[in-house]
């Protein structure tokens, strides 16, 4: 497939020294191998200015003309991000540095060592451009000043490629069916999981619901946890994934649902926003930034009941008219918002100002 669009700008994106292999997306996303990374989340910002997703910053010196600017991610050894920084600030590029796990309470377990807190407060003085993918900003911690910070500081959301064919995962309404919940894990106390398979119970019961889907990831604990909560729902309706899923396998799944709920409150980007904006369905009760964007009115209102919300979720999950409806209305504002090609020039404007600043 030809580009779509042509990016006004082209990122490199580093972890340094982490899991993730090297990615190249010069050519776009098209050849996607589902053994690998989707372009998603910070591969997302790589995947939608043709760039790289890279490890080690002789990736990216290796073709310095290339690049227009770094995005630098801080994870629990910071001083490893502060290093990578120096190296490519030295070597003549714009850097912006953002934590890869940046919800308040990851970013707090993150900077329990003094030596990563100090390399983090370090690289704020270092980096060109502070980025936040969500919300939740993170902590202004060390010498920089408030004005210097909130100067540096903007907040640029995970795109998703909602423009590319090939990325719509949707099925026909007539096979969608039930709830299924998205978050995964009891051990985050933010996610607040257990809330939302009790509620998603309740529905269950209130609606007559075919089914209620999750995935379990903390095996056996959490499997034990399940099957107790299990009892409050109608027989047979909770319906418990413990084997792993691909990546396809999992947007297929999503997209069977007519509901996504979570009641997350962790202060993160939104992955599970984005990938049921790709599967074309309805993410509901969560806080996130892409949920606070493209889901506005099925979002955390701000209650503890969210009884708008719910009552939001009673008529989608009965109307296919108000759904379909609801559907098209985050589709298009993920096209003007979240879409490869809008984040794309998002961060032209922002390197632009970035440059304007430095001369």
């Amino acid at each position: 497939m030809a580009k779509l669009y042509e990016s006004p700008v082209c990122l490199a994106v580093i972890n340094p020294k982490g899991r993730d292999p090297f990615l190249d997306y010069k050519d776009g996303i098209d050849s996607y191998d589902p053994s690998i990374h989707a372009p998603v989340n910070f591969h997302a910002y790589a995947g939608a200015t043709f760039g790289a997703f890279c490890d080690d910053v002789s990736q990216i010196i290796d073709q310095k003309d290339r690049f227009d600017a770094v995005v630098v991610l801080i994870r629990r050894r910071a001083w490893l991000s502060l290093e990578a920084a120096k190296k490519l600030k030295e070597a003549g590029f714009i850097v912006m540095a953002g934590w890869k796990e940046c919800g308040h309470t990851q970013i707090t377990n993150q900077l329990k060592s003094v030596k990563a807190l100090r390399a983090y407060q370090e690289l704020l003085l270092v980096a060109d451009g502070i980025l936040s993918p969500t919300l939740a900003w993170p902590p202004r911690c060390g010498e920089i000043s408030y004005d210097d910070f909130w100067a540096k500081a903007r907040f640029v959301a995970t795109p998703y490629p909602v423009e590319y064919p090939d990325w719509n995962f949707s099925c026909p309404l007539s096979k969608k069916s039930g709830i299924m919940i998205g978050t995964r894990e009891f051990v985050t106390l933010a996610r607040n999981h257990v809330h939302a398979i009790a509620r998603a119970a309740s529905l269950a019961h209130e609606l007559n619901l075919p089914r209620v889907t999750v995935v379990n990831s903390e095996r056996a604990h959490g499997m034990k946890k399940l099957l107790e909560l299990s009892k409050a729902f109608p027989e047979n309706c909770l319906q418990i994934y413990e084997k792993p899923l691909t990546y396809l396998e999992y947007m297929d799944l999503l997209a069977s649902h007519r509901i996504i709920l979570q009641m997350d409150r962790s202060g993160v980007p939104g992955q599970v926003a984005g990938d049921s904006l790709l599967a074309r369905t309805l993410c509901a009760g969560g806080s996130s930034s892409l949920e606070e964007i493209a889901f506005k009115s099925l979002s955390d209102d701000g209650t503890l009941r969210l009884e708008s919300v719910f009552e939001r979720i009673k008529l989608l999950m009965t109307d296919d008219e108000a759904y379909e409806d609801e559907i098209r209305s985050s589709q298009d504002i993920a096209l003007k918002k979240l879409s490869f090609q809008a984040i794309a020039h998002e961060f032209a404007d922002w390197i632009e100002v970035l440059k304007q600043r430095q001369s």
